[in-house]
């Protein structure tokens, strides 16, 4: 039986124990977001033998978690109404545990991979630019390429007050002419590091260095702050590969499949 948590710290003291016995999992959130997630009651457990499952609920989707004691397997899923959608990140030269067939047979199937990148600030050569943050008056030019410009699933799409708060903190840089909206980065910081969250450009100003203009005011924006730029690229989108690769990137070794279980 699924049932909802209401006791954050409780559960956050499990999630130490467990991680502390070195179980398998994907689980990768801090204290303060499992309090959150609690508190709005968007989280939930199924227990079984050797393991728990944890949901958390999105508007669309529910996203899957795990702890797996060893030598022990996942479970079958409940059926829910919404997809399920399973992340894990881990080493590219290094095997899944449980492993992809494992999760194919409780029904998820493949949906797309992502891998990590990185760039050392000390290796950039910065141009001269001025880079342009967005404002309130293009929040909803922005959400909408946002969500045009992205699969809904593993996008990690803010909410529109969501993007409306980084806007107003300067985490969104954008691309003008003629005072028209040509695309947008968006971004956040990680430790002594900047990520990029989501970047886009309208499919008619593709091609004329707007994604590499962007690239630049993000470099030029958090060179003070950051001393590693970074973002997830999928392995299946040749021309952002390129781009990166242009500028410097490389890939950390890191990579997350993702998965998907819809029935």
């Amino acid at each position: 039986m699924i049932k909802q948590l209401i006791d954050g710290q409780d559960f956050w003291a499990e999630i130490v124990k467990r991680l502390s016995k070195g179980e398998k999992t994907n689980f990768f959130f801090s204290e303060e977001e499992v309090l959150q997630l609690v508190q709005k009651g968007k989280i939930s457990r199924l227990d079984f033998d050797g393991g728990v499952y944890f949901f958390v609920t999105e508007e669309n989707l529910y996203r899957l978690y795990y702890f797996l004691e060893k030598e022990k397997s996942p479970e079958v899923l409940p059926r829910l109404q919404q997809p399920i959608i399973l992340e894990e990140v881990h080493l590219a030269t290094k095997e899944r545990i449980p492993s992809k067939d494992t999760w194919e047979k409780i029904g998820f199937q493949h949906y797309l991979e992502r891998k990590r990148m990185y760039l050392m600030a000390k290796n950039i050569a910065f141009e001269e630019r001025e880079p342009s943050f967005a404002t309130e008056e293009i929040l909803e030019e922005i959400f909408l390429l946002m969500n045009e410009s992205f699969e809904p699933f593993s996008s990690a799409l803010p909410t529109k007050e969501a993007l409306l708060k980084d806007i107003q903190e300067q985490r969104v840089l954008i691309s003008l002419k003629n005072q028209n909206l040509l695309g947008f980065l968006h971004f956040g910081d990680e430790k002594q590091g900047s990520m990029l969250w989501h970047i886009a450009v309208l499919p008619q100003a593709r091609g004329l260095g707007v994604g590499e203009g962007l690239l630049q005011d993000w470099f030029l924006a958090r060179k003070d702050i950051a001393k590693k730029f970074m973002l997830w690229v999928r392995t299946d989108n040749p021309p952002a590969l390129r781009m990166y690769e242009k500028h410097g990137f490389l890939p950390d070794g890191r990579v997350a499949p993702v998965m998907i279980k819809t029935t």
